[in-house]
């Protein structure tokens, strides 16, 4: 008998499947047919194949491998990131280049051709990993954002959305990494909990001159204000109140200063965090607080704020929020710094303050301000505070938890700077992408929710990138009149500069200027040039056009109207504000309309404690760390089980070994088949005149096609490898155990009905488990074609299994499954009295509900011969009143259990013909054992001795017949021989020593 051996079996499929070219063949049976376009996320080119990426890939491979069956024309394109940080970081550190002067020093493009080499040869390794994994896509012709096709289509975009004006350069406060010193889109950050030093602060308020005299009046009055970023205080331009809320002026009673705070924080404030006490003398609305005007404590280090006055009269003065000041947390009145946070920059902008930061691309502090000479934004907090302290205004500093951005490529802490950045305005589309979002089918729900919720706050997204390693940004601007043009595709640039480009990334698309053609006026011409903006496009941006980059538009035309938009796509539920976000707002701008009709949203892989796996943790698996041991099917029927919608996989080894011993049951009934056969000379054919056992599993097998067509055309792909293995196992412990005794020792016709049977069921099985297994279905499937003669070159050349609507009984399978249920409580009864199912009993007695009656009726037979016992006698409750035992059953020992509506009553009593049996029985089962230690096949013919009592011999006389039939015994000697195989059954003191010997 062949045994299930992942190491071997799959790497033969592999090259069966690549010596035939069965991809190929599967694909072209379903061209011309119904289309099926299928958009593969591109995963980074930065790392080997993790098994978050394993997951999603064969999920997908699923869906696809279904999709071909089912007869549909399936584009199925595979694609990858390459541009970005994840790359760039992953050659700086091979390279030990650390900041971008280490770049430039190195050399632009040898760093750019590193990059390049790196993302194709990873692509390479990742192609490999998938297609060990079982996964079939188009990898020969993986899209790659790094070819002139794909930059064309890109920058397609780009002026699309420059005829639409939705371009536009603007200044922003946005997320900044010093560490990777470039901007971050809001989709690139990842929070995480942090404790830091938060600070409280007095600024005192500037003295307010009597209206009379004009002397200033002196007073000790102060807006109290709290940051956790104390970094941010240099860049301070206003404090912000709540017009709405109450505010107090308290008098502190230790030092005869005035506070101004929020009502609702000044007790905590004053007591629990300053620890002093107050004297409340005035309460008022925040409204009038309004233009209130205070000190910088640090006016005299930066001279810039006497400039900033002058153009900016709401410098360091109150003004009015409702929308970010609440009494949650601080003291009621915000600290802001326009140029340091996106909340600040809107209310900078609305009251005319600017967007004033001046930490370079590194975070540092200008060396013109000899205070801050070498600090760091947000890493010498420390130090801020210290310099605080020194001008005596800091009431207290504390601790504080909280949630904080960190940069996604490099797990740094992000700050906030003000930058110019391209943007694509989108606001306005909001509504119109809501409406569309709509038409989507999500799965799950909660994904159309948090979808929707991410375009009801949706902003301008900024599309620019100070990076290297990129798709440069189309945009080439004069350096003389400032006029800038935007280029749809290379062959654009081409035909306007007149040059050749034949290199597409960065430093030789920067090459590339041409003469100004702009008129300054009637009679002289601009005689500027126009140069590239050296930015690279977000990384983002490339992922978003992959719906019209997959079938290479706008190249081509014929396949993006035969196809567009995406029927399908699967990613992580992080996608929300990335991939998913990108694909919607790039096809908006395009085409007017989204790019995909379903979306399948999984979750994350966690270590089996619940944590994030991760190389930090030490935690993270790679797949070959699996399929090594256990194979690619184990891997995949494992992790496409657990793929629930939105919800974390939290990945365990013991449910990984379950999946591999469930592997070894349908393999061993597949065996089971190819031996019936061999055994009997017999082939399968269609199930004639089937009995109750055939047309239970029949039945069961069309429920089950089904429910998982079903489960595929709703994209609830977590339910199908489940629904398949009830399926194997129902054959395995329900089936295959009902018709053993009619598979071995029964008629020609017996057989050939189970045979038949049999196949039938495990041939629907093999289409099933094709997409979730692909290399055990495929070594099965070939197995049977060397022994039946199939026709099919490829498992994955069939086609999917259809319902037989006249084989459903769902009643049958509902009796069954109960009569299941009673099964397992006769056992559980044999159990308590220590009886082994092998020794028949006379009799197991079912009550039940009377609803209930009627399942158990007709399944009778079953219940019988898996209990073993001679009668199964079924009442209802209301027959034998409260259900207790019968009068006839009293003084017989009895063994019962509940069960869901009813209970099981087994008589634990054996007659001596009862126990003839159990004695016969079990010398059968030690012949066959001892048969299977020796290596003798079915056919082989036995001497079989048996020496034991008068009193067993006469026992096994009457079993004589049926123990020569089933165990192959040509002679039968009661005195054991020398040579033979020997071993002894005791039963109740029944002994038995048995010896067989081949003749």
């Amino acid at each position: 008998m062949q045994s299930y051996t992942p190491k071997t079996i799959e790497p033969a499929v592999l090259d069966f499947w690549l010596k035939n070219d069965i991809y190929a063949k599967a694909k072209a049976q379903g061209a011309g047919k119904k289309k099926y376009y299928f958009l593969d996320g591109p995963p980074y080119t930065s790392g080997k194949v993790h098994l978050g990426t394993a997951w999603n890939k064969c999920m997908k491979d699923m869906v696809l491998r279904h999709k071909r069956m089912i007869g549909m024309d399936v584009w199925d394109r595979a694609g990858y990131d390459m541009h970005g940080l994840p790359t760039e970081n992953k050659v700086r550190q091979k390279l030990k280049l650390h900041f971008k002067k280490d770049i430039e020093e190195f050399g632009l493009a040898k760093y750019n051709a590193e990059c390049e080499k790196f993302s194709v040869e990873m692509m390479n390794i990742m192609n490999d990993t998938f297609a060990k994994l079982g996964v079939w896509m188009d990898f020969n012709n993986a899209y790659m954002p790094i070819t002139r096709e794909f930059i064309s289509a890109e920058w397609f975009l780009i002026k699309r959305a420059h005829e639409q004006k939705r371009l536009y350069e603007g200044l922003r406060t946005m997320p900044w990494c010093g560490g990777c010193q470039t901007n971050l889109a809001k989709h690139e950050l990842e929070y995480k909990t942090v404790t830091d030093t938060s600070v409280f602060l007095k600024l005192k308020v500037k003295p307010k001159k009597d209206s009379a005299s004009g002397v200033a009046l002196s007073k000790s009055e102060f807006l109290i204000i709290w940051t956790t970023t104390p970094w941010t205080i240099p860049f301070n331009l206003a404090v912000m109140v709540n017009p709405d809320l109450d505010y107090v002026r308290a008098k502190i009673n230790e030092t005869d200063e005035t506070w101004i705070m929020a009502k609702a924080l000044a007790g905590p404030l004053v007591g629990a965090v300053a620890g002093k006490t107050m004297t409340l003398l005035e309460e008022f609305k925040g409204e009038s607080l309004k233009g209130v005007a205070y000190e910088h404590p640090f006016a005299d280090v930066i001279p810039e704020y006497a400039e900033l006055k002058t153009l900016h009269q709401k410098l360091h003065t109150v003004v009015l929020s409702q929308e970010y000041v609440d009494t949650s947390a601080g003291s009621g009145l915000v600290h802001c710094a326009p140029g340091c946070g996106p909340e600040d920059y809107e209310v900078g902008h609305d009251n005319g303050l600017p967007a004033w930061n001046l930490v370079n691309e590194q975070g540092q502090f200008p060396p013109k301000w000899p205070s801050f000479a070498g600090c760091i934004a947000r890493k010498h907090d420390a130090k801020f505070i210290e310099l605080l302290e020194q001008r005596g205004v800091v009431i207290a500093t504390t601790p504080v938890e909280h949630e904080y951005a960190h940069c996604q490529r490099c797990h740094a802490p992000v700050i906030f700077r003000t930058t110019t950045q391209w943007f694509f305005r989108i606001e306005d589309l909001k509504k119109r992408m809501i409406r569309a979002n709509k038409k989507v089918l999500w799965v799950p729900q909660a994904g159309f929710n948090a979808f929707e919720a991410w375009l009801t706050n949706l902003r301008d997204n900024s599309i620019t990138k100070q990076n290297f390693w990129g798709t440069p940004v189309p945009i080439w601007r004069c350096d003389s009149c400032k006029r800038y043009e935007v280029f749809g595709s290379v062959d654009e640039l081409e035909a306007v500069s007149g040059k050749k480009v034949s290199q597409y990334h960065r430093p030789w698309i920067d090459e590339i200027a041409y003469p100004c053609s702009a008129s300054e006026n009637q009679n002289h011409k601009c005689a500027g040039s126009l140069r590239r903006l050296t930015d690279v496009l977000d990384v983002w941006v490339d992922a978003g056009t992959a719906s019209w980059n997959c079938l290479d538009y706008p190249q081509r035309k014929d396949l993006f109207d035969k196809l567009f938009p995406a029927d399908f796509i699967l990613e992580g539920k992080d996608q929300i504000r990335g991939w998913y976000n990108l694909l919607m707002v790039a096809s908006m701008i395009a085409f007017g309309k989204n790019s995909f009709k379903a979306v399948f949203m999984h979750g994350f892989i966690d270590d089996a404690s619940g944590r994030k796996m991760s190389k930090s943790l030490g935690n993270q698996i790679e797949p070959d760390e699996v399929t090594s041991q256990y194979g690619a099917d184990t891997l995949r029927y494992y992790q496409l089980g657990a793929a629930v919608p939105g919800v974390d996989q939290m990945y365990n080894q013991e449910d990984v070994k379950l999946k591999f011993k469930n592997l070894l049951i349908l393999w061993n009934t597949h065996q089971f088949i190819l031996d019936l056969s061999k055994n009997t000379g017999l082939v399968p054919g269609k199930p004639k005149k089937p009995g109750v056992a055939e047309q239970y599993i029949l039945s069961r097998m069309n429920s089950v096609v089904q429910e998982v067509t079903n489960a595929f055309a709703q994209y609830h792909l977590n339910e199908i490898p489940w629904l398949v293995e009830s399926l194997y196992l129902d054959v395995s412990r329900t089936y295959i155990q009902l018709i053993r005794d009619k598979a071995s020792t029964g008629t020609k016709k017996d057989q050939q009905l189970v045979l038949s049977t049999l196949f039938t069921v495990f041939e629907a099985l093999l289409r099933l488990s094709a997409p979730v297994m692909p290399f055990i279905a495929e070594q099965m499937y070939q197995n049977f074609k060397t022994a039946f003669g199939c026709a099919a070159e490829s498992v994955h050349l069939l086609s999917w299994p259809k319902v037989v609507k006249k084989c459903l009984q769902p009643q049958l399978e509902e009796q069954v499954m109960y009569a299941q249920n009673i099964i397992e409580s006769a056992l559980h009864c044999r159990e308590q009295a220590k009886l082994p199912v092998r020794w028949p009993l006379q009799r197991v007695h079912v009550v039940v509900e009377k609803s209930l009656q009627k399942l158990v009726v007709g399944v009778q037979e079953i219940i019988k011969q898996q209990a073993n016992v001679k009668e199964a006698v079924v009442q209802s409750v209301a027959a034998t009143g409260d259900g207790l035992i019968t009068e006839e059953f009293k003084g017989v020992t009895v063994k019962t259990t509940t069960l869901a509506g009813g209970k099981v009553q087994l008589l634990i009593v054996q007659t001596p013909e009862l126990e003839a049996e159990a004695v016969a029985r079990e010398v059968m089962r030690k012949v066959q054992s001892l048969r299977k230690e020796a290596g003798l096949q079915k056919a082989d013919r036995i001497e079989l001795t048996l020496e034991t009592s008068e009193v067993a011999k006469k026992m096994l006389s009457a079993w004589q017949e049926l123990l020569l039939q089933k165990c192959g015994v040509k002679e039968l000697l009661f005195s054991i021989r020398a040579g033979t195989h020997t071993a002894e059954v005791d039963v109740k003191g029944n002994k038995v020593l048995i010896g067989i010997m081949k003749v």
